[in-house]
């Protein structure tokens, strides 16, 4: 079964976005809001503003909130922050930590600016600590899949398409600012999943019947023939992160027994489960599959 995103600027009205940035505001005290302020205090994604109303200064007309400074003291012309500053944050940030190889996850808490700015400026964050002359501890190699099983446990834990914001640790294992890295976008990125997880290998699938190879001796006349004997190739017994995804999604990303779900309750755990058990013969298909928490799985396993 194949799902799709939830289209883009469709999740939440005008209405609702402009009443965030005025509540956000109004915490602050200000007659305006920079991006960062709102990164740190709003329910939604500074970039989802920017999509919705053409630019950041068109959502704060919108708002009715006047446009601030930069936050590094620039003029409102200035679109870009200056390498120098950009560079110079990050050797505090280091000083400040007393370390030589600071972490993206270091600099998201104590720096001046986003990690994705910078990763986006020197064209990664090897890249920038280089051009800082901090040390290099980390090759970040994670593969497609690394990204796409940690986009899968987020949208489990939730019950829901993640949105931008929700990929921080200690929910998301990996940053959000990795997934601007490898894929451009947070939306590419999950366009990308959704591709992967709607395609198939030939894993997921009975293999076809096969006979063995023919004898070359020839029976002789008064014997009976030779049945033909078929022997059937099983699927896999564990179900692969594809399978996995879809049977949760089509169930709710709940348990199908019970109702539990990681979102509404803590600790709870889903597991897959095979309706005939793959031991008598049922196979890894997703019309023999479905979601159980824990404990209905342990409970249904002590029956059988």
């Amino acid at each position: 079964m194949k799902f799709q995103l939830t289209e883009p600027n469709k999740q939440y009205s005008n209405a609702e976005l402009i009443e965030d940035i005025q509540r956000v505001a109004g915490e602050l005290g200000k007659n305006s809001v920079s991006q960062r302020e709102y990164d740190r205090l709003g329910n939604f994604s500074y970039q989802t503003f920017k999509k919705r109303f053409g630019s950041w200064k068109s959502a704060l007309k919108e708002a009715g909130l006047e446009q601030s400074k930069r936050p590094w003291g620039g003029d409102l012309t200035e679109t870009r922050i200056p390498k120098e500053q950009l560079i110079a944050d990050m050797k505090r940030v280091a000083g400040e930590l007393e370390k030589q190889a600071i972490t993206i996850a270091d600099y998201d808490k104590h720096g001046k600016f986003g990690s994705s700015a910078i990763c986006k400026r020197f064209g990664g964050w090897n890249k920038a600590k280089e051009a800082a002359n901090l040390k290099i501890g980390r090759v970040y190699n994670s593969t497609d899949e690394d990204y796409f099983e940690n986009i899968a446990d987020v949208w489990e834990h939730l019950g829901r398409q993640p949105r931008y914001q929700e990929m921080t640790a200690p929910l998301s294992k990996l940053n959000i600012s990795s997934y601007e890295r490898k894929f451009g976008t947070w939306r590419n990125a999950l366009e990308k999943f959704v591709e992967y997880i709607n395609s198939k290998d030939d894993a997921e699938e009975p293999q076809e019947a096969i006979e063995p190879k023919k004898s070359a001796i020839v029976p002789k006349k008064e014997e009976k023939p030779i049945k033909k004997q078929v022997v059937k190739k099983r699927t896999n017994r564990i179900a692969n992160l594809r399978q996995r995804f879809r049977v949760m999604k089509r169930d709710g990303f709940k348990c199908v027994l019970c109702g539990s779900s990681p979102a509404t309750q803590v600790g709870c755990e889903l597991h897959i489960d095979h309706i005939i058990p793959w031991s008598k013969g049922g196979e890894t298909v997703e019309e023999n599959l479905r979601t159980l928490c824990s404990s209905c799985n342990l409970g249904r396993s002590n029956k059988e």
